[in-house]
């Protein structure tokens, strides 16, 4: 398995992701907010790119039937259902609904690699269940680290290396990219004191300090969640494995 690593999504290509494997990685919080959404009950998860998107989207609607989900810098869209903080997407919420999600990176990094393969949303709380995945694919892998405003952000570029860690056992193999070696020696060197440091990233102490620390703590919690939101028919939905072969 061959993997590559984007510290931030603004310069990957479709020659990047086609016929590949690829995960988004948006921790604080796109990813972590779909990942909760379709754990709850969502129906599907759609990105989009902006609130023109996101409106017409909703005007073909019935609108018991969807919720609109979103922010600009950290903040809840005006006149949204929701914003962007995935303690917000509880089952009296979304259960049986469609989310339409317009943010400022996560979305906009899945609408890059939305011609792979496979594509799913990957964070801390589904490291494990993504690396489960991509082990199960006979395919090279893309792991698109989303960043901030144009920016690495230290939370995704430590999950990538959490997922690589996972996927390699625990042992780097001799020949990787630059990106992926970063990623995965980032993860191995604060793996044991990982809450402080992923508590100081720029980002979290952002939000931390526009009163979204709960939202922080939520969205570093490894392995909360088993789903897995697979993109299909520009939604996102929660990946169900298949099932067994029976043994008769």
């Amino acid at each position: 398995m061959n993997v590559e690593v984007f510290l931030t999504h603004t310069t990957v290509t479709e020659d990047d992701v086609r016929g590949r494997a690829v995960v988004v990685i948006d921790v604080l919080r796109a990813c972590s907010t779909i990942n909760t959404a379709l754990h709850n009950g969502a129906r599907a998860v759609m990105p989009v790119l902006d609130m023109a998107q996101a409106g017409k989207i909703a005007a073909n609607l019935d609108p018991d039937v969807f919720r609109l989900g979103g922010e600009r810098n950290a903040e809840k869209i005006e006149g949204y259902h929701l914003g962007n903080s995935p303690i917000e997407y509880t089952e009296d919420e979304v259960e049986g609904r469609d989310i339409i999600l317009n943010t400022t990176n996560g979305t906009k990094a899945l609408e890059r690699a939305k011609t792979a393969r496979h594509l799913v949303a990957g964070s801390f709380l589904n490291v494990s269940r993504v690396a489960r995945f991509l082990n199960g694919q006979d395919l090279d892998v893309t792991i698109i680290c989303a960043g901030h405003e144009n920016r690495v952000a230290l939370e995704d570029t430590i999950c990538a290396g959490a997922l690589l860690y996972r996927l390699w056992d625990g042992r780097e193999p001799g020949h990787v990219s630059d990106a992926a070696h970063t990623a995965y020696s980032l993860f191995v060197y604060n793996k044991d004191d990982l809450g402080d440091t992923l508590r100081n990233t720029n980002h979290a102490r952002r939000l931390a300090a526009n009163g979204h620390a709960n939202d922080v703590d939520y969205c570093y919690r490894i392995d909360r969640l088993p789903v897995l939101p697979y993109y299909t028919d520009n939604r996102l939905v929660a990946h169900e494995p298949s099932p067994d072969p029976d043994p008769s």
